[in-house]
Formats: C-alpha cells, structure tokens, sequence
C-alpha cells in the first residue's frame, strides 16, 4: 500500500446508539442469500429441476402376441415372428438317438448305503487318581501344595522365615520400615490415624530454581470487527452492533474476509467502521473508518461489498473493501508508530495521553 493510505488510528470512543445515528443509511449488514442461508456456496438442492423437454419412449407390449409354432422356449421368444405354414401344420418330433450315453437314469441316495456299525464307546482310563476337595467356597489348596523350604546346610535360617509354612518368605517393606528425612519438618500427627500424614504440596520443587521469572507481554484482550446492521431496515434491522472478524488472543498475523450488503433501498455508500472491543464491555474505540462510494443503487441483499481486515502485526492494521459489482477496491493501514498495540485499548480511558 501507498504511504499515504496509512493513517495513525483514531482511538474514538465508541457506543451502539451514538453511532448508529451517526452512520445511518450508510450501514452494511451480512450478506445472506434469498434461500435464506449465511455465507456459502450454491448447492444442486438450491434450483429446482427444470421439465425434461424429451422422453424415452417404452417398451413395446408383447404379452398379447401369438405364440410362434417354435416348440421351445428361450428367453427370445419375443424375438421370433409368427409365420404361416403352406398346407398342414407339420408335427416336430424328436430326433432319433444315436449314441448310447455312459450315463444311466438311476441315481444314487443316500438310502442305498447302510450307515456302519461304530465299535461300542469305551471308558476312558484313568491315569491319575482324582482326590474331591470338600472344602467351603473360598477355601483354596495353594498353600498347602507348599511345604517348608528347608535351607541349605552350613545356612541360618532367619527368624521370620522359620514361621512360615511355605517357600515364600512373605516379607514387605511399609512405610513404617524407613525414618522420616531429617531435613524435612517432622510430619503433622493426625488424631483420627495413627499413621504420619503426608505434609500438603506447597508449590515448590526441587527444580524451581532452574527457571527463571519470565515477564508475560501485555495482554490481548479486545477483539476486531465492524460496526454493522443485524439485518435490513425494513425487515427490523438494527443498527450499532458489532460484528467479530478477528478474534481477542489469535497471533498476529492473522485476518478474516467476509461479503456484507447494504440496509436501505437505492444505498450508494457503506460505512467501513472498524471497531475494537472487550466482550465483557458494551463500548469499544474506533480504530479507523473510511466510505466505499459509487455503489449502484439497487434493492437490499443485490450490491455486495467483500470487507477484508488483516492485522500484519500488533500496531498495524490492513483494512479493504471490495465492491463486486462495481470492482471498486478501497483500502486503509492503521498503524501505531508510537502508541500501544492495537488490540490492549479497548477502551477510551487506555489511550496514552502523550499519543
């Protein structure tokens, strides 16, 4: 861009019915398509299907046609055309065999064949006695498979392991088998549980110490838009909302682009009003405005102006507006040389007095 579209940025306050007066008529709104939808595309579901202006014509009907003298059918019997004979009707007969096939008429079921005697069932022999346990449920035979591990000679046992009946020793280490560090403060007794209670985590590791405060950039709490109708006038529009493009915390660079159209029949300009605001705030500033004239006069929803805002960094702002029918293009930089980013006024209290 030219340097002379590059305007420091206005950092007007900014309310819904100040400057709903101020810019009425020359407001823009969404723009929707007819069939009621938001910004898209056209889909096949959106025209209806026109008349066909030629048809295929059906089939022929040969239900009621004569049967053929042919003796057979085939699956083209519609293909042959009755003819008459000369003189008597002639006799089809068959033709005489003249081979003896190696295949007889008779065939063979499965009652022709006796189903064999099997050899009576056997007992399985046992290889092994089988002793029932009638113990209660619950009552397992593990351990008593076990019986006492006897040591090597030369080797003393320990005491713990000489009473227990199986080869496993059993033996856990609990809490209480380790003292509590001396360079910790002693634990806090606990009157319901014998049992030391673990001290609270109190937020300090042992690697604290590695990292070093790192100062946070002022945040970015205001988001981007535009000041825009929620719809025509006529259709009850109002006007003075504001319309998000560039969220609060997205970074930079970043951008949004959307169509808009006019709120009034016969509208030849629209107000390009950016505007910068907290959600939890009813007012904003104004960042920059600036007029897309020449728009041919038509009816609402018709003229369709494509707003483009890209923030190349934190103190400068790209705004444009195309006008589509008229392939106009307008376009403003708003930078801040010398104030604050962009996105941390919010408000008009938060402007430096020295800008």
């Amino acid at each position: 861009m030219s340097g002379s579209n590059i305007l420091p940025p206005d950092w007007k306050h900014w309310d819904s019915d100040t400057y709903a007066k101020h810019f009425h008529g020359r407001e823009i709104t969404l723009f929707e398509f007819p069939q009621g939808g938001k910004m898209g595309t056209t889909y096949r579901a959106d025209y209806p299907e026109p008349p066909l202006y030629w048809q295929h014509q059906p089939p022929p009907d040969h239900s009621n046609r004569p049967t053929p003298a042919f003796g057979h059918t085939t699956s083209h019997r519609a293909d042959y055309i009755e003819r008459p004979f000369h003189g008597a009707a002639q006799v089809m007969t068959r033709p005489q065999q003249q081979f003896t096939p190696k295949l007889s008429a008779m065939t063979t079921a499965r009652n022709d064949y006796k189903v064999p005697a099997l050899p009576p069932a056997t007992q399985p022999r046992r290889t092994a006695s089988f002793v029932p346990n009638d113990d209660p449920m619950g009552t397992t035979t593990m351990r008593a498979d076990y019986v006492e591990w006897k040591m090597p000679g030369g080797r003393q046992k320990s005491p713990s392991l000489a009473a227990q009946p199986t080869k496993f020793h059993g033996m856990t280490t609990t809490r209480n088998d380790y003292p509590w560090p001396a360079a910790l403060p002693p634990p806090r007794e606990n009157a319901g549980n014998p049992i030391h209670e673990v001290p609270l985590f109190d937020g300090t590791t042992e690697y604290r110490a590695k990292y070093e405060l790192v100062p946070l950039p002022l945040g970015l709490p205001a988001d981007i838009g535009l000041q825009v109708a929620t719809r025509a006038y006529k259709s009850g529009g109002v006007g003075g909302q504001f319309h998000l493009m560039i969220k609060q915390g997205a970074p930079a660079p970043c951008g949004a682009n959307k169509t808009f159209t006019t709120v009034v029949d016969q509208q030849q300009s629209a107000a390009i009003v950016v505007v910068a605001k907290r959600p939890e705030f009813a007012h904003g500033v104004i960042l920059g405005h600036f007029s897309m004239e020449g728009i041919y006069p038509e009816k609402v929803g018709i003229p369709k102006v494509e707003v483009t805002l890209k923030l190349v960094n934190e103190k400068t702002l790209q705004a444009s507006a195309l006008y589509k029918q008229g392939k106009k293009t307008k376009a403003l930089t708003f930078q801040a040389k010398k104030g604050p980013p962009l996105r941390t006024v919010a408000q008009a209290s938060e402007v430096p007095k020295d800008f």
